[in-house]
């Protein structure tokens, strides 16, 4: 029980170190751009490279043994390169912005 416990305390812990990771890429990213900056933003940010970052804890499916420098540098690393694509996607999606495909 101790081991399954200290085991879903260390992937809590992993989870929410790429949520971090993530989200200050994204305000980061928003400060360095010429983006007028709302809370409304910085808060959908915050979220969507917090969610990709997250998704960046996949990889361990394909290579089990990499460390966690290796796991949150990937994770940086897609979640500074993920949300424009997923901006854009929803853009098409809600239908609105640059990103229209009937435009």
């Amino acid at each position: 029980m101790t081991d399954w416990l200290s085991r879903v305390f260390r992937d809590l812990e992993t989870a929410v170190s790429f949520a971090v990771i993530g989200a200050v890429i994204g305000v980061g990213q928003l400060l360095a751009s010429s983006e007028r900056i709302t809370a409304r933003i910085v808060i959908g940010r915050c979220i969507s490279t917090a969610g990709i970052a997250m998704a960046a804890g996949s990889v361990l499916v394909f290579v089990p043994d990499l460390s966690p420098v290796g796991q949150f540098g990937i994770a940086a690393g897609l979640a500074s390169l993920g949300t424009s694509g997923l901006e854009r996607m929803f853009q098409r999606v809600i239908g609105g912005g640059a990103g229209r495909a009937d435009q």
